[in-house]
């Protein structure tokens, strides 16, 4: 039997989240042999190894299918799986999309539960990114067990850079539409912030094709900023990490049970930055606990506890979702290096 590793992804690094997921990994494979990557297509039967091996696919429904259900990928990994006995291990980024009753797409994602269902019995080790996704995987077969790993951090942090903060500067990163969605959502906090000079400027920065920059710039516009606001296109990683290294606070938008899939939510942690976000709960464990709600911030927090929240979220960081132990976690749920 073959101890090929191939790592099945739908899209090369640089093309978006999941492919950028699995260029670092790959950069923090733990041994010397590194994976073989394979974008999913039509011929990815043909593409598999032949005589077992073992495979890790980086799953999200809408990424290798726009209809939510890659039917033909799953059926190739049960045949494959079959025919070979090879090693599975499925990371699950996204699962089902969950439709109302009237919604036609509702069959659709009845019958992608389905097929997932049978790929998990199939599975050799399951992983997921939240805990809400893992309780819902769990329910489709109780009897396997489903590991949670947060993804890490989308952005490197440049160690031998030692910037200082710019008291007031807030970064919203991630991509263009997300960075609207976020503006609208936090819209009434930001303006209050922004009114009493807590936050004093603004820099959006990620990917887009600039559908949604107007939009974005007449937000960020109406909040009044006493030193403005830039947007900033799509910049290199290290420019990314200069500005979240020197900005004050991140902002982010994701409810409590998405923050352990977003890349950018972990960039944030990833370099010290105070994280405002209305999901923020000071009774509710760690990362929640460590993150500053805007009322919070209007009602005053001391410069030490700002300080401190940002030390415990990057250590948070550090302990769950560094890549060197993401990258171990999967060689050990694959067998390699034993």
């Amino acid at each position: 039997m073959s101890d090929e590793v191939v790592i099945i992804t739908p899209e090369l690094p640089g093309a978006g989240g999941l492919g950028d997921y699995t260029q670092r990994l790959i950069e923090a494979w733990p041994v010397e042999s590194k994976p073989r990557l394979l974008v999913a297509n039509e011929t990815i039967a043909h593409q598999l190894p032949a005589h077992g091996g073992k495979i890790l696919v980086q799953y999200s429904a809408y990424g290798f299918d726009r209809h939510g259900y890659p039917r033909q990928l799953i059926r190739a990994l049960i045949d494959w799986k079959k025919k070979t006995r090879g090693l599975l291990v499925v990371m699950f980024h996204e699962i089902w999309t969950f439709w109302p009753a009237w919604n036609r797409n509702r069959l659709v994602q009845f019958f992608h539960r389905r097929a997932m269902q049978k790929l998990i019995g199939y599975a050799d080790a399951v992983v997921t990114t939240t805990s809400s996704q893992a309780e819902h995987l769990g329910k489709l077969l109780p009897a396997k067990p489903v590991r949670v790993l947060p993804v890490g951090s989308n952005i490197p942090r440049n160690e031998d850079v030692d910037l200082a903060r710019q008291r007031g500067w807030a970064v919203l990163f991630g991509l263009e539409a997300g960075r609207v969605r976020a503006l609208k959502q936090m819209h009434s906090a930001l303006h209050s912030l922004a009114a009493r000079g807590l936050v004093t400027k603004i820099i959006t920065v990620g990917a887009g094709d600039g559908r949604w920059s107007q939009e974005e710039a007449s937000l960020l516009s109406s909040l009044k900023l006493k030193e403005g606001f830039e947007q900033r296109a799509r910049v290199d990683e290290n420019e990314i990490s200069k500005l979240l290294s020197t900005a004050c606070y991140g902002i982010s938008a994701q409810d409590e049970l998405s923050l352990g899939k977003s890349g950018s939510f972990m960039a944030y942690a990833a370099h010290g930055l105070n994280i405002l976000s209305s999901a923020a709960d000071s009774t509710k464990s760690e990362p929640i606990s460590l993150l500053i709600s805007p009322n919070e911030l209007l009602a005053g927090v001391s410069d030490a506890e700002l300080k401190n929240r940002a030390e415990r979220l990057l250590a948070w960081q550090r302990q769950t979702s560094s890549w060197d132990l993401i990258a171990a976690a999967f060689a050990d749920v694959l067998k390699i290096g034993r």
